[in-house]
């Protein structure tokens, strides 16, 4: 849903007759040079002084139509670098554990993963519940970046069971593989047990990661991985910008999933 259409326009009188704010104005203009694809996917707009003299305006009245731009996530600000179109969203299947390279479908795509941190926490409410341990467990918790065609994508916090996974740095720093590491110890197959998504708004630290402005709306995504003896292994968490994605879900018989040998970026 469009500014246009959740709002009324900010107007000021112009020779008796109401128009558009000049900030709205910019606004209307770029949505519509996006989605007549003038300003095609993955473009870089045209920096801030040029759209200033474009629409002779101020910074701030540019950047207050950037902002409401990139909250409906048409736009994505790489900093230091300028401001982007989205790209179309490929697709995301939702399925039993497998790796976030063989769920991302849309052809001709480039993935890659970033490892912000992993440190050794205790389990709080939420995740002891999920994994069904007592609150005092130990839990390994990694969280990282992942980028579709080096744009930004889902900021992912997984957390497991640290008893499990005794040797998670020396085997996740070969290949930066959670899956090898479930191989590593012995689980050749696992399956999601559960997936959530809701819907919330980007936290100041979210948004710094993602790219958006503060409160663009997000789909955040909460999943729960199980072994094939039905015992919990992983609670993760994640958010993903509003239009960065379309989900599939397949149908339950494709649900299992065997650890493939040889992957990245699990």
């Amino acid at each position: 849903m469009s500014l246009d259409e959740i709002q009324k326009p900010d107007a000021h009188v112009s020779n008796g007759a109401a128009d558009p704010s000049p900030w709205l104005t910019i606004y209307r203009t770029l949505r519509s040079e996006i989605l007549s694809d003038n300003l095609p996917s993955g473009s870089r707009l045209p920096s801030e002084k040029q759209l200033c003299d474009r629409f002779s305006v101020t910074r701030m009245t540019v950047r207050r139509a950037l902002q409401a731009l990139q909250q409906e996530g048409m736009l994505i600000a790489r900093k230091g670098v300028g401001v982007f179109v989205r790209r179309t969203p490929p697709c995301y299947q939702i399925t039993d554990g497998n790796r976030f390279i063989d769920n991302i479908t849309a052809a001709g795509d480039t993935v890659g993963t970033q490892t912000l941190s992993i440190s050794r926490e205790r389990a709080l409410a939420e995740p002891a519940e999920a994994l069904k341990v007592p609150r005092s467990t130990r839990v390994i918790v990694i969280t990282r970046l992942r980028l579709i065609n080096n744009e930004p994508t889902f900021l992912n916090c997984k957390q497991l069971p640290a008893a499990l996974f005794p040797e998670f740095d020396a085997v996740y720093a070969r290949r930066q593989s959670v899956d090898d590491v479930y191989r590593h110890h012995g689980i050749d197959t696992h399956r999601r047990e559960e997936t959530r998504i809701t819907s919330g708004f980007a936290t100041e630290e979210e948004a710094a990661v993602l790219g958006l402005a503060v409160g663009a709306p997000l789909l955040r995504s909460r999943s729960v991985n199980e072994d094939e003896t039905g015992n919990r292994i992983e609670y993760s968490n994640g958010c993903w910008p509003l239009t960065a994605v379309e989900f599939v879900f397949p149908s339950p018989s494709e649900n299992y999933h065997h650890t493939k040998r040889g992957g990245v970026h699990g």
